[in-house]
């Protein structure tokens, strides 16, 4: 567990997306709610990995709608980067 906090998660979000934080809820749709495509998803990916420092399999993000979905798999499974 990476012990992330939801308040800032959901901050990050909103830089990426430009919706208001207190908009963004675990049940906040990436695709519907924020306008994402599946371009938008990774990009939105990117800028949290790139924030959290932290790496999660691509392949478990395929299925993944929901805000909250991104934050519990980041949070529980999410691997430190290593910098080489």
């Amino acid at each position: 567990m990476n012990n992330l906090d939801w308040n800032e998660f959901r901050q990050q979000i909103s830089d990426y997306v430009g919706v208001d934080a207190s908009e963004i809820t675990e049940d906040t749709d990436v695709y519907d709610d924020l306008y994402l495509d599946s371009l938008g998803l990774f990009g939105l990916g990117s800028h949290i990995t790139e924030t959290y420092k932290l790496n999660i399999p691509l392949s478990l993000v395929a299925s993944i709608s929901k805000a909250g979905e991104i934050f519990k798999l980041l949070n529980e499974k999410g691997t430190p980067v290593t910098e080489e």
